[in-house]
């Protein structure tokens, strides 16, 4: 077994055993899961030919993350986020994909050839079963949140982004701008008593 390190104060020891590195980026994955799984219902309207799993994306995520720690260099990034930024771009590439009917890698190619693939082509490629009504509830909320989020002001948009990328959480969101977190907490409470207010 052999691990990659780091000369830090707060030296990392990261294990290329799968189980370790599952153990170390479970978490992670799953968040970032339920944050594509939102994105793709908000940002891509209508019934797509069908739904990535959160399960389908973190264990392929995982796989990718396994096959990339050869180029983890724990003296330039944490691990938290060499395997955030992986697993949201590899996630949201399958995700897509299985909205648009595509293998992950046929997205890939459509994605450098800067085309988008249709799909409103009729019944024969539209999910035409009406969705559940939890799911056409929280449909709602995100149109709602994402109705509030375009009047905002830019720098507000920005961190509202944030917040819903993060899970809500705000130490995430405080290391991300580098800062404390009382300070994005205290932030976070103006903003959303503004948004209170005018909603």
């Amino acid at each position: 077994m052999s691990v990659f390190t780091a000369d830090r104060p707060s030296t990392q020891v990261i294990s290329t055993d799968p189980t370790a590195i599952w153990h170390a980026s479970k978490r992670i994955l799953f968040a970032v899961a339920r944050q594509v799984r939102r994105a793709v219902r908000l940002k891509l309207e209508g019934h797509g030919r069908g739904e990535a799993e959160a399960e389908e994306l973190v264990n392929d995520a995982f796989i990718q993350l396994c096959e990339a720690m050869p180029r983890f260099d724990p003296a330039r990034a944490r691990f938290t986020t060499f395997a955030y930024g992986l697993a949201r771009r590899r996630m949201w590439l399958v995700a897509r994909a299985a909205f648009f009917g595509l293998s992950p890698e046929q997205m890939h190619a459509a994605d450098t050839a800067k085309r988008t693939p249709r799909y409103h082509r009729g019944h024969l490629t539209l999910r035409v079963t009406p969705a559940p009504r939890e799911e056409t509830d929280e449909r709602q909320s995100v149109l709602r949140v994402e109705a509030i989020r375009q009047r905002l002001p830019r720098k507000d948009k920005r961190l509202v982004d944030l917040y819903l990328q993060d899970g809500g959480n705000y130490s995430a969101v405080a290391r991300r701008l580098r800062r404390k977190v009382e300070g994005v907490r205290g932030r976070y409470h103006r903003l959303f008593r503004r948004i209170a207010a005018t909603a």
